[in-house]
């Protein structure tokens, strides 16, 4: 699985490349049909892009980064951010567990609690802060 994102990062720039070269031969050929086409596939792309994520929504990733075990849970069961393996220890407290906390329920409480910490904390930008 790294090995492919690897490769897929190698490409990136011979794609961003290959869309610059794509972009000058449309405006120096000035053909109506690349202009179509080009029109056609930037509408198309992101409505699939909306549908696949639609589809396909995000799964939590449970395994390790550092032993590689099916072993992330969170932190804590009242945050959404904060991870920690229970087979090896690996823990980071920065990380979102938003998704695990998807998975695991509901998050009003979770939201609101971390709301109303921060409204304590004096994080939180309100109206009557403003002046």
């Amino acid at each position: 699985m790294r090995a492919g994102k690897a490769l897929l990062a190698w490409l990136v720039p011979g794609l961003m490349l290959a869309a610059v070269l794509v972009g000058v031969l449309l405006v120096r050929g000035g053909s109506p049909a690349w202009f179509g086409a080009v029109a056609l596939t930037l509408g198309i792309l992101p409505a699939g892009w909306v549908l696949v994520s639609a589809l396909f929504p995000a799964r939590a990733e449970r395994r390790c980064p550092a032993c590689g075990q099916d072993a992330l849970a969170r932190r804590s069961p009242d945050a959404t951010h904060g991870l920690r393996c229970r087979a090896c220890g690996w823990a980071d407290e920065a990380a979102s567990a938003w998704l695990l906390a998807e998975e695991e329920g509901p998050l009003e409480h979770i939201v609101l609690a971390e709301r109303g910490r921060a409204r304590r904390e004096g994080h939180v930008d309100s109206p009557a802060s403003r002046g």
